[in-house]
């Protein structure tokens, strides 16, 4: 099913082109709510044709100003209105310093939300000309389908790509908070969240300078591509895997924004996400290519990608990742 882009608001620089208008800058949440489209979740009973009872046990979840159906959920399940996770990531998000740019709807329903929010000091990488902003997403859906997820979503500005990847089981990019119905509760899960990400961006921009002061051969990017896009040993072709192959290969000498940080570690790994994020071939994107490929991106296929080529880079180049 297509994806779509219900509706999309940008406070201040819009980090991904075509997708939304500028609003000002120092947006409330409110403000970020009613631009973004945000709407409230409404409950009803599920029935069966001929029968005057409803089935039990489940309940749908409907838009309360387009009247669709997000999903068919278990009585028990809780709905998280977009609203309030809104408020509690804008004010958890000032404990690090962090403004909010960017909020919106995705799916065919608009069922899931996001906000983007960027900390203030960018970090830069020895020899490498782009600065990478630090971005923290914070999302969650109205379908039953995804908890309310705050994450790292690094972005490197010469070439758009998204770095935000795992370092190690206790330093990660992607944190579920646990949503109650208390709200001191909900805010103090989400501030820990957000200075668990901070943390873990340190050590990222510290691995970042390893990789970019370390030589990466054209021998241990093969071994690399070989462990992140695997040549299944059947008889089938494999026209499409080996050229996508070959497009990171290409991409470790051509990518974008690669001077002065050619044959690196760095490069390797630049190589693999400007090919995830800009290259790879989407699946079901047809009907809402850019949406489907921001949700790849984030949450999907391209994500994991990334976090698959960190460590073979890092194998390679003999690099320990955080414990």
């Amino acid at each position: 099913m297509a994806h779509q882009i219900h509706r999309m608001a940008f406070v201040g620089e819009v980090p991904w082109h075509g997708l939304g208008s500028p609003l000002p800058q120092n947006a409330t949440y409110e403000e970020i709510i009613e631009a973004a489209g945000f709407y409230t979740v409404l409950e009803r009973p599920v029935f069966v044709p001929g029968k005057l009872d409803a089935i039990p046990d489940v309940k749908a979840l409907v838009r309360a100003d387009t009247h669709d159906v997000l999903a068919v959920v278990g009585s028990r399940y809780e709905v998280v209105q977009a609203a309030d996770v809104a408020k509690t990531l804008v004010e958890a998000a000032s404990g690090v310093k962090a403004i909010f740019h960017t909020a919106g709807t995705l799916g065919p329903t608009g069922s899931r939300f996001w906000l983007l929010g960027e900390l203030p000091e960018p970090i830069r990488v020895r020899g490498d000309a782009s600065l990478i902003r630090r971005y923290l997403l914070g999302t969650s859906a109205h379908d039953g389908s995804s908890p309310v997820t705050i994450l790292n979503a690094a972005t490197r500005v010469a070439c758009a790509n998204t770095l935000g990847t795992a370092l190690g089981e206790k330093t990660k990019a992607r944190w579920n908070i646990r949503y109650t119905r208390s709200a001191p509760e909900r805010l103090q899960g989400a501030a820990r969240c957000f200075k668990e990400l901070v943390e873990g961006y340190r050590q990222f921009e510290d691995l970042a300078n390893v990789l970019a002061t370390t030589r990466f051969t054209d021998a241990q990017l093969a071994r690399a591509v070989d462990q992140v896009l695997p040549v299944p040993q059947d008889d089938r072709d494999h026209k499409r895997l080996e050229a996508n192959r070959g497009k990171v290969i290409e991409l470790f000498e051509a990518g974008r924004g690669m001077s002065g940080i050619r044959c690196t570690g760095w490069a390797a790994f630049q190589a693999f996400t400007e090919f995830a994020d800009h290259h790879r071939p989407l699946r079901g994107g047809d009907g809402q290519p850019a949406a489907a490929r921001l949700e790849s991106i984030w949450l999907g296929g391209a994500a994991d990608l990334k976090k698959r080529a960190l460590v073979a880079v890092a194998d390679e180049a003999r690099i320990p990742l955080a414990a």
